[in-house]
Parts: C-alpha cells; structure tokens; sequence
C-alpha cells in the first residue's frame, strides 16, 4: 500500500476537493513523471490567462482594418474620426506578441500530450486544440495581415476569440451550455416573430395613412421591432395617438402581449433551459468524482476482492493528516466508523468507501478554519512580546482610521486652493508626510503579521497597492513620467473608498459585501463569454463600418445621431467598438445608432448587424448572465446564513464557519440543489 499512497492519497484529494487528476495520469506507465508534468501545466494556468488576455485585447491596440496611412495615425485625423485615442502598434510588434503567446500555448499543449498519452488523440478537443494552434501559426509565420488583406487579420482575430474558450474548461463547458438551448428555444423565438410580423402589418393597415412611422410594412416592422425593447416608447406611437385616441388600445396590446408577456416568457424559457444544462453538467462532474473513488479504491484493493479492511482505511485516515486542509480524522474514526455500522476489522465495500468520501467531504466543510501563525523563530519571537503585536489592536486600527480622514481633508484643501501659495505647498508636503506614515503601516504588518496572514485580507490588499502606487508617485522623475507633486491628492482622494469596508461592521452588509466578493470569481466565466461574444460584434462592426462615420458627415445632418453629439459611439476602431457595444446592451435609444449607419451605408440591411446582435448578445445572452448571478448571490446568500455562526457572534473578521474556496463547480451544485422558485418548478 505505501508505494501506491501518493498515487491513492492524490485520488482521493482530488475528489474531495474538486481538482480532479486525469485518470490517464494515475494509469500512466511512467505516474510520476506524468503526475509532474500535470501539476506543472496546472500551475501554469495564471500564464496561460495572460496569454488569453493579451490575445483577446490585442485589437485595442491593432490598426483597424480600413486604415492605410502611415504611423502614428494610420487613420487620419483621430479627432475627425472620433477614436479612441489609445496607441496603435506597428503590425510586426503584434505578430510578435501573437508569436510568444502562440509559442507558450504549444508548450502547454505539449506538456498535456504528455501526461494524457495516447488517450491524447483520441479526444476531439485535443484536434481543436492542435488545428486552432496551427492556424494561428500559419498566419503568424506568412505574415497574412499584409499579403491576404483585412480578411486574414479577421480570422486570425476571431481564432484569438476563439482560443481561450477551447483552452479553458469553465468557458468550455458555459458555451456548450449555451450551445445546447438555442435548439430548445427555437419555438418561442418563432412565436415572438410571427405576432411581431403580424402585429407590422396590422400597424400599417391602421396608421400607414396618417403617420410616417408606419407608412409602409418595413417601416413599421423596424418601428415595433425597436417599441418591443422599449428604447423608443412612447416615440413611435405619440403621432397615432396624438391623431386618434384609440390608437392606444393596438399599442396597449402589443406592449403587454409581446413585451410583458412573450419577452418573459422567451426569457423564463432560456433560463430553465440553462439551468437543465447546468444540472448535466453537475452531474457529470459527480459521475467523474466517484469514478475517481472508484480509482483510490481499486488502489486499495491489492488482493482484488472488491473490499478493503478497516485497517487499510484508518492508515488512508493518518495518511491524509498529512495535509493541511483535512481535519485530524484520528478523533473522528470511531463516528466515521459508527456511520457505516462497522468496526475497524470489518470489510468495507465500493459502495460503503463512497459513503465515507461523503462524510469526509462533510466535515471538512464544517470545519471551523483555524488562521495560524507561520512557525518561524522570528514569529515565535513576536508572539512572545504582545507589545509587538500592535497592528492587530484596536487602537492602532482608529489610528490608521484617522490618518486616512486626515489625509482626505489635505487632500481636498490642495485641490481646493488654486494659487501657488505657501499655504498650498504645506499641504502638498503634509500630504507627503501622510504618505510615508501610510507607507510605514504597510510594512510594520508585513514584517509583523507575515506576508501570508496580511494578504488574506482585501482591506490589506487595497492598502498594499495604494503604497505601490505612492511609492510610484513618490519615486518617479517627473521628466520621465510627467509626474506632478499635486498628483499625490487624487490618490489620497482614491484611498478613501478604503471606507467602504466600514459595511463590514453591519453583520448584514458585511454578510453581503463577503458573499459577492467570493461570488464574483465563480460567475466568472459566464460574464467572460458574455464579453466574448460582445467583442466578437465589435471586432466584426469595425470590419463592416469601420470609416463610415465622421465629424461632420453630409448624410449625418440634422439626425438624431448628429444632433445628440453621438460620433464618439462608431466602429472606427475596435475600443471605440467595445464601449458602443456596450450602450447597446443598455438598450436605450439604441436604434439612433443604428440608423445612423443605414444612413452613412446607404443600405437598410446594414441594420440586421443591430438587430442580430440585440438578439443574440442583448435578448439572449445577457439575461442568462443577469439571472445567473442575481440566483447564485441569493442561493449563497442563504447557504452562508445557515452555515454562519451562531446569533449574536460576530460575523467578521473571517474565523466563521469554513468552506472551501468556491469554485464554479460549486457554484452549480447550489444552484441545482433545492430549487425553488417559478424557474425551477418549470417544465419545458
């Protein structure tokens, strides 16, 4: 059994705690090496999520696709053409940047190649994987963007869109959920259509001769279609009930039955489909936890009986208290063994080693976690001295309190005064002062508490980057960086937000504030694609509009788009992109935009890029990613209530109940778990 307990102990780990080994790794020929190779390509995981950052974001800083000039302004006038304003890179840098990412991307690969063996080929991901990575070498290595025109730089942008969703498991598995209920939501997307187009039609015949909203069928298709997303209400429909007062009885319908009635049902139905896909997907990750068990216990199982012996498991118990995340299960063999209605000589089956992962699992969950002090001398030194440990006292903690409203007030006198005075550069010199007593602070807790202890907190973290950035501010050559004395006030300014932590002292909102502060990281990759898929507009946008609108455009005159100041929303360059997108999510008089581009165009079918994109990222996506995240805070909400500790204790600082880091896994299984609600009592 000990030349097989890390092989063992790694499986059971694995399943306890979510960080699931291939089973490839634990079968291969040569384990350990393999097992090397997998935890090294699993520590590379924050590398490989730069890399996808800075291929994603790298068309912020690219040429767009219809700009031929010469650096540094490639695309004309910036202030004609409403850009961004952000720093173009010269085509042979970005080819150079895609290349490192692309090169440390293939080691990876190869690393998993290694440590999956031949299983490797055999799964079509790895082929996706292999092939997207080839493409991108391809275009790399000719360069495209300059023999094959915008064409290749597009694919080459899209494939970078593509790669960190193939590459990353989370945003795998939320496009393919995703994926799945678009099939199922055909028919109340069909539904929505047909009352649309008859209701169009209905509008004309009513309204065509005496309003120019519904003159003709297209119109006012275009007009409902735009009243149905509110974004021009009452608008459209102020001239037919202006005319006759009994317009609003067509309107009233078509507003309550496809607004509140069919938008809510397309969305109830998209939801419920979603969270069916997330309740799969759950179920496949505890399908692949017990066939992990099922690995430990064939380990176990040396004499092929189908059984272990008591004494196997409680060498299994001593073993995992090795670790420091699993509890003493010395104290608690007797419950354990109680549970099974055993004794530590009887036989213990498949079934019965799955119940005692389940009561495992259970008391780590419960454990009460315990922060203790790293075991260095100096550290047993401080704990020695409670003089020493001022830091953590009250006293110290109002002082800091009142040095950061001290520095707030200098900070807002030295904006305040505008003449360089004495009076001004006393304060700028006791902002200087306020600054290294800030500086001091962060390092007395470093040396004090332990760099470990002191970034468990965010209230230390935003402190550590405050004195990153004083420290900046402070060090750099003005000549350099256009550094200005005066620019230590905005950050005194910034620093107080540091009083938003005072909602920790409300065991309400600091109950809140911690939940969506641990929230965020697991709805991650579902906002991550929503990003995804507003980014994949925006880069395609700039393909099809980029130019077309300007200051001062002759078919732009006397429009709602020209009159509202809006040329600084275009598609000239892909940030500008980004930030129309997102004011079309917003929804609200997105058809200006939209219209706007018809105009410049000349073509009316430049307005299906708006409509599909309202549907698709607007009507679709991003009511999965709102409802998702408003149900996973309250279902955390609730589970942190009944796991907290008991009424009239303190809620914080954090040593209340214990659970483990919560991942999007976890985040699933709450969700799925007791549903209640309209959603979950729904049946498609």
């Amino acid at each position: 059994m000990f030349k097989w307990l890390p092989l063992l102990l790694s499986s059971i780990l694995q399943a306890i705690f979510g960080r699931f080994i291939p089973l490839e790794v634990i079968y291969h020929r040569d384990h350990e090496r393999a097992k090397e190779a997998y935890v090294f390509y699993y520590r590379l995981r924050p590398a490989r999520v730069v890399s996808f950052f800075v291929l994603v974001m790298l068309p912020v800083f690219e040429v767009p696709f219809w700009c031929k000039g010469e650096m540094p302004q490639p695309c004309g006038d910036p202030e004609l053409y409403a850009l961004s304003g952000i720093p173009y890179i010269k085509n042979w840098h970005s080819l150079l940047i895609q290349a490192l990412c692309l090169t440390f991307l293939v080691f990876s690969t190869i690393l998993q190649w290694y440590f999956l063996g031949k299983t490797f080929w055999t799964r079509p991901l790895s082929f996706c994987k292999v092939g997207l990575l080839a493409i991108m070498i391809v275009l790399v290595m000719i360069p495209a963007a300059v023999m094959y025109g915008p064409e290749a730089t597009l694919l080459s942008m899209y494939i970078r869109f593509i790669i960190p969703i193939v590459f990353t498991r989370p945003l795998r598995m939320c496009s393919r959920m995703i994926g799945r209920i678009m099939p199922t939501c055909v028919n109340i997307a069909v539904l929505l259509v047909i009352f649309l187009l008859l209701s169009a039609y209905v509008g004309m015949l009513l309204f065509g001769k005496k309003t120019s909203e519904f003159k003709d069928y297209p119109t006012s298709l275009l007009n409902l279609m735009v009243l149905l997303t509110t974004a021009n209400n009452p608008n459209v429909w102020a001239p037919a009930y202006t005319t006759n007062r009994w317009a609003f009885v067509f309107f009233f319908i078509f507003l309550v039955v496809g607004l509140f009635f069919l938008c809510n049902l397309a969305f109830m139905v998209i939801y419920s489909n979603y969270k069916v896909e997330i309740a799969n997907e759950v179920a496949k990750r505890t399908s692949l936890q017990y066939t992990t068990l099922d690995a430990a216990f064939t380990l176990l199982d040396r004499l092929q009986q189908n059984s272990i012996n008591g004494s196997s498991l409680i060498a299994l118990f001593r073993a995992m208290n090795l670790y420091r995340d699993i509890p003493d299960f010395q104290l608690h063999e007797h419950n354990i063994f109680f549970a099974l209605g055993k004794n530590e000589y009887s036989m213990i089956d498949r079934d019965e080693f799955e119940t005692v992962y389940s009561l495992i699992a259970l008391e780590i969950e419960q454990q009460v976690q315990t922060l203790a002090q790293p075991a260095g001398l100096f550290r047993k030194m401080i704990s020695k001295f409670w003089w020493l440990q001022f830091s953590d006292h009250p006293p110290y903690t109002h002082f800091i309190w009142a040095a950061t409203s001290v520095s707030l007030v200098l900070a807002i006198l030295e904006r305040w005064t505008e003449e360089d005075n004495a009076f001004k550069r006393n304060l700028i010199l006791a902002e200087f002062s306020m600054g290294w007593l800030f500086l001091l602070d962060t390092l007395i807790k470093i040396v004090l508490q332990s760099w470990s202890v002191y970034w468990r907190r965010n209230l230390n973290r935003f402190d550590f980057v405050f004195a990153l950035l004083l420290l900046f501010l402070i060090f750099a050559p003005s000549s350099v960086f256009g550094i200005e004395p005066h620019w230590v006030s905005f950050l005194f300014i910034a620093k107080a937000f540091r009083v938003l932590s005072l909602v920790t002292l409300s065991s309400h909102w600091g109950l809140m504030a911690h939940t969506l502060i641990n929230l965020l990281p697991a709805t991650a990759p579902i906002l991550i694609l929503q990003f995804l898929i507003c980014s994949s507009f925006s880069l395609l946008g700039v393909y099809l509009f980029g130019g077309k609108v300007y200051i001062g455009h002759p078919l732009l005159e006397n429009t709602e788009y020209a009159n509202g100041r809006l040329f600084a929303f275009n598609y000239n360059d892909y940030a500008s992109a980004l930030v129309t997108s997102f004011n079309l999510c917003v929804v609200n008089n997105w058809y200006v935009i939209m219209d706007a581009y018809a105009f410049v165009t000349e073509t009316p079918w430049s307005r299906s890029f708006f409509i599909v994109y309202w549907a698709v990222a607007v009507a679709f996506s991003l009511p999965i990613v709102v409802a998702f995240f408003v149900e996973a805070f309250v279902k955390q909400m609730e589970k942190v209530v009944l796991l907290q500790v008991p009424q009239g204790a303190s809620v914080f600082p954090s040593k209340s109940t214990y659970t483990r880091k919560l991942s999007y896994h976890d985040l699933y299984k709450d969700i799925v778990k007791n549903p209640t609600g309209p959603m979950s009592t729904m049946s498609i």
